[in-house]
């Protein structure tokens, strides 16, 4: 049951604290006896040198400082007495340890467990250490980053021992808490603790419904050596990648910006709809449902006959589904019930738990089957919105950007908190956590790495989820007045749009460097994004007459009427002669200046080198001037209000850069080839996203650092070495897709069924599924994320490979 229960209640046992710290020659051991009120510390160090602080005073001065922040309930007893010795040797550490428990073990205190913080593993410190065997040991998962590589460690060492010796009460009554709603005893509490109580839990509820357990270290799970012979489980097949949904344009009203969450957990408990939905009810005739086999068919033996065939994992394991399900409920009603902060961590961690192959309960089918049923719930989201009057920008299982054909941010706010309320309160998405991120005022967008617009000024009580929108509104309309005035007395424009201009173009870094290409394309889109959002400012002040919030509410009516991209009629004949007239004019000098600094590269092939080599690279440019053009006229084209003029615009220059309008090299390409790592989730925040390790901006402050990603929600940086394990799987499942592959004729489309036929009963030859052209290029992009940062084992994957397959290459 999940219900707690008593479980060494406070005062129950004693404890004792063992410190240890080891870091090349050096190291710091420490144990403490609380009941005692002493501490011996030992120093280990290639010289018997004993640097150590006053650690009496040390320790008081920390202790009163901890007692000021937390109270003294759950702190040590103040002060303490301290022995340190400095040795040489590891062994007369040891033994002097040794010495001290069993001196304590003989004073026979009663039941005391040790919790012992070390950077070795326990059984290696029982090794060196043996009456640790003696005692419960039970392990402080702290991690602590310290370097003894300074002159004063041992001071160092010291305050940070001191300072984790006072945390130890804290530690502990929370793994006691634990122990109790867990079920399991102290000592046995792992370090990641929320995956290993989720395998506990399910494995419980399976027990609970007689059910064979699959538990396995391994990324397969232990179907009792069928899964040895099934290797489409480690396939990886298409319909897993994310749902995506990315329309590419210019959005002169207001856009927002809107956080997903919970979808996993909401997708599970609202399963039994998603069915229904489908034209299934939730009786189980659908075609993913296990029918039950009934009692008499049990009884003669003849379940076989409905059986479903092995290869439906979808089907096989709907049964399971419905016990995980049963467990998540469990949490959910005593998050609400009882605000067991537990119960919440779990559901805060189970998809990373169901999707992490390390999990002893994973089963790649479960997680499978929660992803179908995670897309058609997203589907289902866009829909409900789209039916509530917005356009859908970009849409992915983490973040939605909204059009709302609102003028003013304000109403744009109102509308949105209308629609997620209207969307809450269906059933459906009732677990769903829809947050505002922030806005934009206008939006040039290409797709998530390519966009740049004015970001809207958001009250920051929106962000800090304070204060009703309508408050907010009317503050926020008594500003604008005073704005108006202000701009009406001296005519100037705002001075903070640049500020407000936010330009992301992962298209500039394929440009050279070299006659300042990057600088001078952010310079003619931010000009061109700057000068339409003057003109629709003007525009909406114009059809304004009065300003009065009652009559400046009439722009956000208007904009009803207004053509479908919600552009103002004075702000399309701006934006006309913006580009035909002065646009033109400054475009045509540029080109011609980068094309005499950089010139004769059309030609040649060998001056590609003025490009950057970038993980995505994959086209063989070498004319600075007409990649240039190309890149602008492709972003000023997403606006289809100046369609005509773009396309005379890049006709002209083309002509002089010499290349022909309707010429191959004169279309364009992405410059940068796409890898998305799907569902890598933080460490630090939980926050599951997919990753684009080729478009995605990575970190580094210097060329010597490698880069690294960075999370989106937390800003902290991924771990390099688990990205590339997950690649180093992602590369062996898709060898695993390309080998067991179908072929399939290329007259009739039909899948080859026997082994033997040169050709197909159509008379038709048969091809690959997946071309080698196309799996080649997958192998290109690897090649080149693992040139560029630094991934050993990933490249000598690649070349073990290429070497073993020579016909790939």
């Amino acid at each position: 049951s999940l219900a707690q229960f008593s479980y060494l209640e406070p005062g129950s046992i004693r404890h004792l604290y063992l410190y240890h710290h080891a870091q090349g020659h050096k190291a710091l051991f420490g144990l403490f006896v609380p009941s005692q009120r002493r501490a011996s510390v030992f120093v280990l160090d290639t010289v018997r040198s004993n640097q150590m602080p006053s650690l009496g005073a040390l320790y008081s001065a920390e202790h009163s400082l901890m007692v000021e922040k937390v109270g003294p309930e759950l702190l040590p007893p103040p002060k303490h007495t301290f022995e340190v010795r400095a040795e040489t040797d590891m062994k007369t550490i040891c033994r002097a340890i040794q010495r001290f428990l069993l001196a304590y073990k003989e004073e026979r205190r009663g039941p005391t467990l040790i919790a012992v913080q070390s950077n070795w593993e326990l059984k290696r410190l029982a090794g060196e250490v043996p009456v640790l065997e003696e005692f419960p040991l039970v392990p402080v998962h702290v991690a602590d980053r310290i370097s003894y590589g300074v002159l004063d460690w041992q001071r160092l060492g010291a305050r940070r021992m001191i300072r984790h010796y006072l945390n130890l009460d804290t530690c502990l009554s929370q793994a006691f808490e634990m122990s109790r709603y867990f079920h399991i005893p102290i000592g046995n509490l792992p370090e990641d603790i929320s995956t290993f109580g989720s395998d506990l839990f399910f494995a419980r509820h399976l027990q609970r419904h007689s059910h064979l357990l699959w538990l396995s270290p391994t990324s397969r799970p232990d179907l009792g050596g069928k899964e040895a012979d099934d290797n489409r489980l480690v396939m990886e097949f298409d319909d897993q990648a994310s749902v995506e949904i990315n329309c590419p344009g210019c959005y002169s009203t207001v856009c927002v910006e809107l956080d997903l969450q919970n979808l996993a957990v909401n997708t599970i408990l609202q399963s039994h709809h998603i069915n229904d939905m489908e034209g299934a009810d939730s009786v189980g005739i659908s075609f993913d449902v296990l029918q039950q086999a009934s009692l008499e068919d049990m009884i003669t033996g003849n379940q076989a006959a409905s059986a479903l065939a092995s290869y439906d994992e979808t089907a096989l394991c709907s049964s399971t589904f419905r016990i995980l399900k049963s467990m998540v409920v469990g949490w959910v009603k005593e998050i609400t019930q009882y605000r067991n902060v537990y119960a919440d961590n779990q559901v805060m961690h189970f998809y990373r738990w169901l999707r992490a192959p390390s999990s002893l309960l994973h089963d790649p089918a479960l997680h499978r089957t929660l992803h179908s049923m995670m897309k058609k719930l997203f589907l289902q989201l866009i829909a409900e919105f789209k039916r509530l009057g917005s356009s859908v920008v970009y849409a992915n299982f983490n973040r939605i950007i909204l059009c709302t054909k609102k003028r003013r941010v304000e109403d744009a706010l109102a509308y949105v908190e209308y629609v997620t309320n209207s969307i809450h309160s269906k059933e459906l998405f009732h677990s769903l956590t829809i947050s505002f991120s922030r806005s934009w005022e206008f939006l040039l967008w290409m797709d998530p790495s390519n966009y740049g617009g004015i970001k809207g000024s958001v009250p920051s009580r929106i962000h800090c989820g304070q204060g009703s929108p309508e408050e907010d509104r009317e503050e926020e309309e008594e500003e604008e007045e005073a704005e108006a005035e202000e701009e009406e007395g001296d005519g100037a424009p705002e001075p903070d749009v640049e500020d407000k201009l936010e330009n992301n173009w992962n298209i500039v870094q394929f440009l050279p460097q070299a006659a300042s290409c990057q600088s001078y394309f952010l310079m003619i889109v931010s000009a061109y994004i700057v000068a339409v959002y003057h003109s629709m400012k003007e525009e909406l002040r114009r059809s304004a007459p009065g300003s009065t919030p009652l009559r400046r509410r009439g722009p956000s009516q208007l904009s009803q009427d207004a053509p479908a991209a919600g552009a103002l009629p004075g702000m399309i004949t701006f934006s006309q002669d913006y580009v035909a007239n002065e646009l033109t004019q400054s475009f045509f000098s540029i080109t011609q200046k980068i094309q005499k600094k950089v010139t004769g590269s059309r030609n040649s092939a060998e001056l590609s080198s003025l490009f950057p080599q970038l993980p995505g690279s994959h086209l063989l440019l070498n004319n600075p001037a007409l990649e240039f053009v190309k890149y602008v006229c492709k972003v000023l084209s997403l606006d289809t209000n100046i369609t005509n003029q773009v396309n005379k615009l890049n006709r002209d220059l083309l002509r002089l850069v010499d290349v022909g309008e309707f010429s191959e090299e004169a279309q364009f390409r992405d410059p940068c080839r796409s890898y998305m790592l799907p569902e890598v989730i933080c460490r630090s925040c939980n926050f599951c996203r997919d990753l684009d390790l080729c478009k995605e901006s990575s970190s580094s402050q210097d060329g010597a650092v490698l880069p690294q990603w960075l999370c989106s929600n937390c800003q902290v940086a991924y771990d390099t070495s688990v990205i590339e394990m997950a690649l180093v799987e992602a590369l062996q499942k898709k060898l695993m897709a390309f080998t067991l592959q179908d072929l399939i004729c290329l007259k009739c489309r039909g899948v080859k069924e026997a082994n033997m036929p040169v050709f197909c009963s159509c008379a038709g030859a048969f091809a690959l599924t997946i071309r080698t052209k196309v799996f080649m290029e997958q192998i290109g992009i690897f090649q080149n994320i693992a040139q560029h940062y630094g991934m050993s084992y990933l490249m000598e994957t690649l070349e073990w490979l290429l070497q073993k397959n020579p016909q790939l290459g």
